[in-house]
């Protein structure tokens, strides 16, 4: 039992119980706008696109040495080490904030629009004034997506690879948050922590990807599943694609980062998201990560109770 207790699931189970009470609401946010910040003083419209490249590649490993030494030692002096690894989930998952703000932008969307601008804002990198009603619920629907399948990154490399994993997850998924390759300004210095960052991610997005798949629509989405290879990150492209195409209803599409319209491949069914698909599309994407951790428990605890 205290072997138990200190298992790594144990320990993203309660990770994500103390994420959805307390949320780090503010810790995210402040860490991408501190990273930014030190991206801004190497990365200089004046510099070639070759040391923007090996720029970006430098800054991010100068960021993880002196991190990885010093977890190190606050693992090794800390009376109780575990208690580590749940404050580091903690703050590196999104599913608390998630969980509080898209429920509340759903309900704003329909009558108070401005308020659901605002609310989803901090969640997306795309500009959020200019988006309608269906564009809302189509920035609501991917940010949903992609930010829980982040976290689902992360709890799949820290059972792995225990803190350490999770520790470079967190910091690539910052860092490629701070510095988009969708952003011209940040294409060339963005580059290597955005590779990195895909490269971690590609198995669990698809397994996300494929477990929607077995819900109703499946063969709609099955359908779908080679449109998501056109998106810049085509793993992330085949969870749109088959998350959109199990409700019949389509995402992506045109969105602006900046002041210009970049045109984005549609993917998934072709009618419009409503309402009612949005909340589906939620459910169904719990259920999965659900389906996931009890599949998990399963694993961890027959052997326990059988041996």
């Amino acid at each position: 039992m205290p072997a138990l207790l200190e298992h790594p699931l144990t320990l993203l189970s309660l990770a994500l119980l103390l994420s959805l009470v307390m949320p780090a609401q503010r810790l995210p946010p402040l860490l991408v706008t501190g990273l930014q910040r030190l991206g801004r003083r190497l990365n200089r419209p004046a510099y070639s696109p070759g040391y923007l490249t090996v720029a970006g590649g430098a800054l991010l490993l100068c960021l993880w040495l002196p991190l990885v030494s010093a977890w190190w030692a606050l693992a090794t002096l800390a009376p109780w080490p575990a208690l580590l690894d749940v404050l580091l989930l903690w703050a590196g998952l999104d599913l608390g904030r998630l969980g509080r703000a898209l429920p509340l932008c759903l309900r704003q969307i329909p009558q108070q629009r401005h308020l659901a601008r605002l609310t989803l804002a901090p969640l997306c990198l795309r500009q959020t004034d200019p988006l309608s009603e269906l564009g809302l619920r189509k920035a609501l629907a991917e940010t949903a997506l992609l930010r829980l399948a982040g976290d689902f990154t992360l709890a799949c490399w820290y059972l792995a690879g225990g803190a350490y994993a999770a520790l470079g997850v967190i910091l690539l998924r910052a860092t490629a948050q701070a510095w988009p390759r969708k952003l011209v300004d940040w294409r060339h210095f963005g580059a290597l922590p955005s590779a990195l960052y895909r490269a971690l991610a590609w198995l669990p997005f698809h397994l996300l990807a494929l477990t929607l798949l077995i819900y109703p629509g499946s063969l709609r989405a099955l359908r779908a599943w080679p449109k998501g290879g056109l998106w810049a990150f085509p793993a992330a492209g085949r969870l749109l694609a088959v998350a959109g195409g199990g409700l019949g209803a389509g995402l992506g599409g045109p969105r602006r980062y900046t002041a210009g319209t970049d045109y984005y491949p549609k993917l998934g069914g072709t009618a419009p998201l409503g309402q009612a698909e949005v909340a589906a599309l939620l459910r169904r994407l719990v259920l999965a990560l659900l389906f996931w951790l009890s599949l998990a428990w399963t694993l961890t605890l027959v052997p326990l109770l059988h041996g």
